[in-house]
Parts: C-alpha cells; sequence; structure tokens
C-alpha cells in the first residue's frame, strides 16, 4: 500500500467530504495529525485565513480525540465549531493524532469519511528542534498567540519559573532516558506512524506532505494542499512569507554536535528507509 506524497492531485480523486453526511452534526472533515516541529503552525494560520476553511480560531492543538473524548462529541462541537458553516473544509489540527492509536481509532469510528494530512521534515532535525524549543524556550514568557501555538505551562496558577525542561538532548540514547526519547524521538518514526493510519483508513484518505518541498516553493505547496480540501487552490494567504513560531540561533539544528547527530542519524535510518517505500520517495538526503 502506497501512500502518495506531496504532488497535484486531481479533485475527482476522492468521494465529497461529508460532515455526518451533511447532517445537522458538524464536525471535522479533515484532521492535520502531526508532525509536531515540522511547521504545522504556519499551515494553521494559512488555513485561517482561506475563506473556505473553518479550523478553531483560538487553538491549532485541539488534541480532543486523545485528551478531551470523555467530554462527548457535543461538546467538541460546541466548543469549537459552533461558529462554522456549512461547506467549508473544517480542519482539526492536532500534532498528537500522529502518535496515538486511540485517538486515530476513534476518530475512525466518528468521523470515517475524513481526510487525514501530515507534514514531516528530516526526523533528525526534528528531534533537535522539539528538544530545542523545550530547553531553549522554556523560560519565555507567555506565549503570543498571533505569533506561537502557545506553551501549556501558561495555563498554570503559579508558573514556574527558570527553564522547565533544562535536559541535555544526549538524555535520550541513555537506557533511562525513554521518556524523553518518546518525547523527542518517537515523533518522528513517521513510517511507523503513517502504517498506524493505513490500518484504519483507506490509502486515499492520507497525503503526507514533506517540509522541503514548503521550502522550495510555499505557494504549490499550499496548493497542493488546499486541492486535497477541495478548496480554492489559487488562494494565497498573507502569512505565506511570514515566520510563526521563528527559530532563534540557539534552535538551530546546525548547532548539533556531529556525534549526536550520527547516532541520531543510526536512529532512524530503517524508518526512512521504510518511509521511502510508502511514499515512493527519495528521502537520501536524510540518510
Amino acid at each position: 500500500m502506497r501512500c502518495r506524497p506531496f504532488q497535484h492531485i486531481g479533485m475527482m480523486d476522492l468521494p465529497d467530504i461529508t460532515d455526518s453526511e451533511k447532517g445537522s452534526i458538524v464536525l471535522p472533515n479533515c484532521y492535520h495529525i502531526g508532525a509536531a516541529k515540522c511547521a504545522s503552525t504556519w499551515l494553521y494560520h494559512a488555513c485561517l485565513e482561506h475563506p473556505d476553511i473553518y479550523s478553531p480560531p483560538e487553538n491549532d492543538n485541539l488534541n480532543f480525540f486523545l485528551l478531551h473524548y470523555d467530554r462527548g462529541l457535543d461538546w467538541y462541537r460546541s466548543q469549537y465549531f459552533g461558529a462554522v458553516s456549512e461547506g467549508k473544509a473544517i480542519v482539526d489540527f492536532s500534532n498528537a493524532y500522529m502518535l496515538s492509536d486511540i485517538a486515530l481509532d476513534r476518530i475512525a469510528r466518528d468521523t470515517p469519511n475524513a481526510r487525514l494530512t501530515c507534514l514531516i521534515r528530516n526526523p533528525v532535525d526534528r528531534a533537535y528542534l522539539h528538544w530545542a524549543h523545550s530547553y531553549y524556550k522554556s523560560s519565555r514568557p507567555p506565549a503570543d498567540p498571533a505569533t506561537d501555538s502557545g506553551n501549556p505551562l501558561d495555563a498554570a496558577v503559579e508558573r514556574p519559573s527558570g527553564r522547565t525542561f533544562a535536559i541535555p538532548l544526549e538524555v535520550v540514547r541513555h537506557p533511562n532516558g525513554w521518556v524523553w526519547g518518546r518525547a523527542w524521538l518517537e515523533p518522528g518514526l513517521y513510517a511507523a506512524a503513517i502504517r498506524r493510519v493505513q490500518a484504519r483508513f483507506p490509502e486515499d484518505r492520507l497525503r503526507v506532505f514533506v517540509y522541503e518541498d514548503l521550502l522550495r516553493s510555499p505557494e504549490e505547496f499550499l496548493s497542493s494542499y488546499f486541492e486535497y480540501l477541495e478548496v480554492d487552490p489559487s488562494f494565497v494567504p498573507a502569512c505565506i512569507n511570514r515566520e510563526i513560531n521563528p527559530d532563534t540561533e540557539e534552535t538551530d539544528p546546525a548547532r548539533m554536535t556531529d556525534d549526536l547527530r550520527t547516532q541520531l542519524k543510526a536512529f532512524f535510518r530503517s524508518d526512512i528507509e521504510d518511509l521511502q517505500r510508502i511514499l515512493d520517495r527519495d528521502l537520501s538526503e536524510w540518510l
């Protein structure tokens, strides 16, 4: 089973999007499931600008099907989609879904006709960014919702001071560093994640996009993404050339030591090789 990567597609490739068969129950008909630190916040802002797409304007990481499913679909709908009008592509951005069997099972059961998208990048760089944003930005002031997807610690009554995640990335290779390995390395095991999705959804219900394609041509990238959602692919958002949640000199993956980069390449190698087969795409630049 092959999962097609970023490319232009015809509008007739998929059946029409439905929101529970276009009834009165409005739920998402598309889920952006990850991966974290792969420009999902930028893509979310692009979707907010598109007139034919609705995504909750106050949060780009709902994670309902993992964290709040016990509250029920009525709560989910009223909390996030009460303002939606019919005929739109309705997108839930939640990076946790890509890693969660439980969330994927619930999505498949409750919205079986939905589309899923994911955006991936070199997993070594992704791992460094995920760690660096925790290490170097954990002591930053409360997030600006106009530019940042937020820090959950901002919700604390007494927000911790200082670096909350002052843990070196090297701990992920220690036998007892598995909890950090799950946080920083596992999200980059894309082939394993895609196979979880494929076990629950038809092949044409998942579209995988690659970050390097976004860098080469943001316009073509967004056109393909919008086309997959069956909305106007010619729309160009104002944020197309704007950095959102920008990196700093400290969070640049180029700062990683050669030794650690070599170790992480070895860790991800077999998954990247499997990913090449799934996508039918050369990813040797990641190896």
